[in-house]
This record gives structure tokens, sequence and C-alpha cells, in this order.
């Protein structure tokens, strides 16, 4: 089984999807894909974003997510400057009327009304979204 490798994205407080329609459904994925032979977790990622989305990122801390059993996936957070998409790679070869790919940005604030999948890939944008906002203040 190939490990998945994806990027979690969030700039201007939006995060970074790609809405899929594939065979009838539609949901949202963060941008990832397999690992390749010779290439590291965070290769993979780097690599996928750029394919995916035609962002160049710089891959950051590792997301504390468990493993799913059926497709394990790990999730980086992934800096960006710019905020362009263009769809690239595989994808884009693979893309038609049936297979849709449109990588886009969402507002962090709407999360939770998109078909974002898998599960965990929420988890994953709700842990980078904590981690960027300050801490509460103590009451005084």
């Amino acid at each position: 089984m190939r490990i998945r490798s994806a990027a979690v994205v969030v700039l201007d407080e939006r995060v970074l999807v790609i809405r899929r329609v594939k065979d009838g459904r539609s949901y949202s994925v963060l941008p990832g894909g397999g690992v390749e032979e010779g290439e590291n977790l965070r290769e993979a990622c780097r690599r996928e974003l750029l394919e995916e989305t035609g962002l160049v990122g710089t891959v950051g801390d590792l997301l504390d997510i468990p493993l799913a059993h059926d497709v394990p996936v790990v999730y980086f957070v992934v800096r960006v400057t710019s905020t362009e998409l263009s769809l690239g790679g595989p994808e884009l070869h693979r893309a038609s009327e049936d297979n849709e790919y449109d990588p886009t940005w969402i507002a962090a604030s709407s999360l939770d009304d998109e078909r974002l999948v898998p599960d965990e890939a929420r988890r994953a944008v709700h842990l980078a979204l904590s981690a960027r906002r300050p801490p509460p203040r103590p009451p005084r």
C-alpha cells in the first residue's frame, strides 16, 4: 500500500482545496498524492502541490493526525507566497467532464460546509488553523 502525502495550505484565512467531481460525486480533497520511489514524504508533498495547483511551497511541520487504515495519509503544513492556481501534472491529463479537478481557495470559516474528505483531512486543517491563532489570554 502506497502512503500519501498531503499539503495543508492556509493563507490569509483561506484554505487550499481541490474540488472534485468524479463519477457524479462532488467532494473536496487537500492537494497531495502517493509517494513515489526514491522520494521522501516532504518531497512528495511539495511535488504534488506543484502538480495539482501550480504553487511552490515550503513544507513545514508534520501534523499529528492518526493514520487511516485503508489509505494512510500524512499531512504537512505548507507555506506559499502566491495564490494563483493552475492545474498541471497527471491530473491535467486525467481531467474530463466526468473527472474534474478544480484547485480553489475557500474561506477557513466555511470549512465545515465543504465536503472535504477524508475526515482526517478536516482534522488536519483545523489543527493547522488552531496552531496559527494565538492562545487565549487568561482572565485577569
